[in-house]
C-alpha cells in the first residue's frame, strides 16, 4: 500500500487563524488554530469515506501532524502538540488510526510519549 502525503500550510491575513491540510492514506486531515494567547484552540478534523472525527486541543502553542505507516502497513496520523514553555515535553503525540479514526494514544500530563508511539508503530518515527 502506497501512502500519499501532501502538506499545505495556509497563512491567512488574520494572525488569529492558522490552517494545515494533509492527507494520510484516504483520510483528509485539517488543523485550524483559533483565538490567541490563553484563548487559543487547535481543532483537528479528520474524515474519510466512512468516518469523521473532531479533536479540540487547548493549552498548547504548536500543533503539527504527520502520516506514518506501522510495520503492519497501517497508516497512523501522528499529531504533535507542544507548548512553548520549559515545563512541556517536545514529544507529546496523539496517535489516530487513519482508517477507523479511533484515537489510539494520547499524552499524559505533558510527559513525552515518543517511546510509546514507536512501540505502537513497531519502528522509529521518521519525521
Amino acid at each position: 500500500m502506497k501512502t500519499i502525503f501532501v502538506s499545505l500550510i495556509v497563512f491567512l491575513f488574520s494572525p488569529l487563524i492558522f490552517a494545515q491540510a494533509k492527507v494520510c492514506g484516504d483520510t483528509k486531515i485539517n488543523i485550524q488554530k483559533t483565538g490567541e494567547w490563553e484563548d487559543t484552540r487547535f481543532i483537528v478534523n479528520a474524515e474519510n469515506d466512512t468516518n469523521d472525527m473532531k479533536l479540540v486541543l487547548n493549552s498548547v502553542d504548536f500543533v503539527s501532524s504527520f502520516c506514518e505507516q506501522s510495520v503492519k502497513g497501517q497508516n497512523k496520523i501522528l499529531v504533535l502538540a507542544r507548548c512553548g514553555g520549559s515545563g512541556c515535553s517536545e514529544s507529546t503525540y496523539i496517535v489516530i488510526d487513519a482508517k477507523t479514526l479511533m484515537v489510539e494514544l494520547v499524552p499524559f500530563r505533558n510527559r513525552g510519549n515518543l517511546e510509546l508511539v514507536e512501540d505502537l508503530l513497531g519502528r522509529k518515527v521518521q519525521h
